[in-house]
């Protein structure tokens, strides 16, 4: 099988030859390429060199193109900060509150960002050389709705507003908007070429807010963009940072097709429930490929290729974005060992 044919097999539910590999890998790839994030984010000729380089250097499945968590909400007036040598990120505190940022975003087009042209002519360069080379073009939409939201109100203000009965009505048209923005973000990436998209939803997991704060707001959310997306054809995987085991059983109900976790997650307990109902990509702990030696990370890579050999079910990717400083060897560790053992 090609790259191509083994992320799409996983993702419809049958069983590749053997488990594909993606890494969430722009940081090192802009690292290893000779750019600065300034110059990877500024530029689309950048962002597909270094993704291809890196393609082609750890002969991976797929490419995921991810520029930072700050792309929608910059195009909605966000404060970020952009730092020459790191992705840039919002400001802690945002100068608008909720009704300032309704009426900044309620007719807003995204397409008018001049960064989000340059993701998309990124996308559309690499799906155009993916396709030439059978290799899988996952674009990362940036974050969903809940994430947004928070994003645009400032981390610490959004919590806040959340314990606040108050402020639910506004939350909820906020939202609204937010959503109308990630599901324009979705549509974009897929006519710029992608094969699939995925998008970071990281506020909604349980190291950040309750069971019940997500099943109250985010996960109806989940659930009508899963729903949207199916409707359009678009096969997207819903990132989730930290602890998210407290609510794989309602992950089982969104129709999300697929899930990215992290090490802090149970995997035992994400494999039986994602059975039927979703796929999962994952669960290399970034950090261990930062620091650990080539044996630490075959060991746990054989652990992931043990559990889902010949079953189908898992694109084997860091659950996180890997440092820049991740060393060549563990990479080539853990791609090896999916080629002997998956």
């Amino acid at each position: 099988m090609t790259g191509y044919e083994r992320v799409s097999t996983v993702l419809k539910g049958g069983i590749p030859d053997r488990i594909p590999v993606m890494m969430h890998n722009f940081l090192l790839s802009a690292r290893e390429a000779g750019f600065t994030m300034h110059e990877f984010r500024s530029s689309s000729d950048c962002m597909s060199q270094a993704m291809i380089q890196a393609c082609r250097t750890y002969d991976l499945d797929g490419i995921f193109l991810d520029v930072d968590t700050a792309l929608l909400a910059s195009a909605c007036g966000a404060d970020v900060k952009y730092p020459v040598d790191i992705a840039a990120v919002c400001e802690d505190k945002q100068p608008r509150n909720i009704s300032q940022i309704i009426e900044d975003i309620h007719d807003r087009d995204i397409r008018d960002c001049e960064r989000v042209k340059i993701y998309l002519e990124a996308v559309n360069k690499l799906s155009l050389w993916c396709e030439k080379h059978d290799v899988y073009m996952r674009a990362n939409a940036d974050i969903g709705p809940f994430s947004l939201a928070c994003m645009l109100t400032g981390m610490n203000d959004f919590l806040m507003n959340l314990l606040d009965e108050d402020m639910e009505e506004e939350i909820y048209e906020l939202i609204q908007n937010t959503y109308r923005i990630s599901s324009q973000m979705q549509h974009l990436c897929m006519e710029a070429g992608a094969d699939g998209t995925s998008y970071g939803n990281s506020t909604e997991g349980c190291s950040v807010v309750s069971p019940e704060v997500f099943r109250k707001f985010s996960k109806p959310l989940e659930m009508r963009l899963a729903k949207e997306l199916e409707k359009d054809g678009i096969t997207t995987i819903c990132h989730i940072c930290g602890q998210i085991t407290p609510i794989l059983e309602d992950l089982k109900e969104t129709g999300c097709p697929a899930y990215e976790i992290d090490a802090k997650t149970d995997l035992i307990a994400a494999k039986e429930a994602s059975k039927g109902h979703f796929v999962l990509s994952g669960n290399l702990d970034p950090a261990l490929l930062a620091s650990g030696s080539p044996e630490e990370v075959r060991i746990e890579t054989q652990k992931l290729c043990d559990m889902y050999r010949g079953e189908g079910g898992l694109i084997l990717c860091s659950g996180c974005a890997l440092s820049p400083l991740t060393p060549k060897e563990n990479i080539h560790a853990v791609v090896e060992t999916v080629k002997a053992f998956g």
